[in-house]
């Protein structure tokens, strides 16, 4: 389970709560993590009308096995001013994933990103505008098919249906523009809160001396706050031409496969784990350079992410973190 969801009930709202951190005190003392959070009004005299988020709330609750009659009590809250959209992922095996498996990892992502841009998800030739810089605090098994795969769905594609050699034939490895953004090594042992942030950061050696891992593709994490962990689980998405608009994914999803899921051919999508963010569409940049954005701006509010999304491709004397306690 790494979800981590609030729903706070009071008297007149209820607030939902999605945090890249766990409710454990370590979490939100010595390493940094982002919270998302809105506050729908509630009136048990009234039955509000579903829409995409509540659906996709009841689901989610659902999945969670939380009891029906806490989800119909979803049935009072207002959710017609939510403007982020829920993604999920629940482990391979569950009933609805059988069902529908569109509705998890990144197949529900591609979903959500059709929906911003339905006129794009529809062309037949392949437009690739997306510099993807993707936040974790695990690394997982990469490879350059399951980053084809996702950068894909980045762009509201769903490969399933193309073969392997299709996939590569409209999305060559150097369009693939995929920042795996993690702490490395020196960065990690130098923080101020010593020991007690480097047990946050999950790497292990073997994963990254895998011949097969991408790592041209692993960028340096610029924290706001100097000489701190950041923790946050994030993708943030430029697109378009002038790189200064698109969107940002905030969430428990780390940028791994058992996170996001791995596509299989002719076979379901394998889940590893229960997760869940959300998206904001429609957000705006302000960027010092082609490769550093100094604000994200969102529903005219800016959006206080605890690192700085700069493409700084690691050195040649850098590594990740490696975490001994998981060898």
């Amino acid at each position: 389970m790494h979800t981590k969801l609030m729903l706070l009930v009071y008297t007149n709202h209820v607030r939902f709560v999605v945090s890249t951190g766990n409710l454990v005190e370590g979490e939100w003392t010595v390493v940094q993590n982002s919270v998302f959070i809105q506050d729908f009004p509630l009136d048990y005299t009234r039955v509000f009308a579903a829409n995409e988020f509540s659906t996709s709330l009841a689901l989610s609750l659902h999945d969670l096995s939380v009891s029906y009659s806490v989800v119909a009590r979803l049935n009072h809250v207002d959710f017609s001013q939510a403007r982020v959209h829920i993604v999920t992922t629940v482990p391979t095996g569950g009933d609805r994933v059988h069902m529908n498996m569109e509705s998890y990892g990144m197949l529900r992502l591609a979903r959500v990103i059709s929906q911003f841009n339905a006129q794009n998800a529809e062309q037949k030739q392949w437009d690739a505008d997306a510099r993807l810089y993707c936040v974790g605090s695990s690394l997982g098994k990469l490879d350059t098919k399951w980053l084809r795969d996702f950068y894909m769905c980045a762009h509201g594609w769903d490969p399933q249906p193309l073969t392997l050699d299709a996939r590569a034939s409209i999305v060559p490895d150097n369009m693939v523009d995929i920042a795996v953004a993690f702490p490395t090594h020196n960065e990690v042992v130098s923080n101020v809160y010593g020991k007690s942030a480097m047990q946050y950061i999950m790497a292990k050696r073997d994963v990254y001396e895998n011949p097969n891992f991408p790592k041209a593709c692993l960028f340096r994490v610029q924290p706001r706050v100097n000489r701190t962990v950041v923790h946050a689980k994030a993708i943030v998405a430029r697109t378009s031409e002038w790189q200064n608009c698109g969107w940002v994914y905030l969430g428990s999803h780390n940028f791994t496969p058992a996170a996001w899921g791995r596509l299989r051919r002719k076979e379901s999508p394998y889940y590893n784990n229960y997760e869940l963010g959300v998206v904001l569409p429609n957000v705006k940049y302000e960027c010092r350079s082609q490769d550093c954005v100094s604000k994200v701006v969102w529903e005219n509010a800016n959006v206080p992410l605890p690192f700085c999304p700069a493409w700084v491709p690691y050195g040649r004397n850098d590594a990740p973190y490696f975490n001994k306690d998981i060898q």
